[in-house]
């Protein structure tokens, strides 16, 4: 594996793990403001970053590589209303995207294809993530001040 490829994928370790810290600490406001679905929604988000990192981790090692942690550097979020936290992850979810893209490109430009092909899974996933984030936004958005239609929402995210 060429080093450029390596490195990107490091990189991504790490943002999967941070991506996590995000949904965790968005996960504990919501659950300090009582949107308790939404909160287990994040917390269920955080646990699938970490299956991230794990993917990463494994890919590298099977191509007999080494994966490298790197110091992960948490935002500090004071959130209490559930539509900051969706528009705060649509935000996140975009970044990944691009992180995403930007890797499947360095592996195509080295002639990587087995990493090329692995990245075709986060590829489809962010199609899903985004949409979904934007679904959610767009929800609390249509709730405004509603407390009755935060707390369907809430409801509803917290079955899925």
């Amino acid at each position: 594996m060429k080093k450029e490829v390596l490195n990107a994928l490091n990189e991504q370790i790490n943002f999967e793990l941070y991506s996590g810290y995000i949904y965790l600490n968005l996960s504990i406001a919501m659950e300090r403001e009582n949107y308790k679905g939404y909160a287990k929604w994040l917390a269920n988000h955080y646990k699938e970053e970490l299956a991230h990192a794990d993917q990463f981790i494994e890919f590298i090692q099977k191509r007999d590589a080494k994966p490298e942690l790197m110091p992960i550097e948490m935002k500090k979020f004071d959130v209490k209303e559930p539509l900051e936290v969706a528009k705060i992850i649509l935000d996140h979810e975009k970044k990944v995207t691009e992180r995403i893209y930007k890797i499947h490109d360095v592996a195509k430009k080295s002639d990587d294809y087995a990493t090329e092909i692995f990245m075709h899974q986060f590829i489809n996933e962010q199609i899903e993530e985004e949409e979904l984030a934007l679904d959610i936004v767009d929800n609390f958005t249509l709730a405004g001040d509603n407390i009755a239609a935060k707390i369907t929402i809430d409801r509803e995210l917290g079955s899925k």
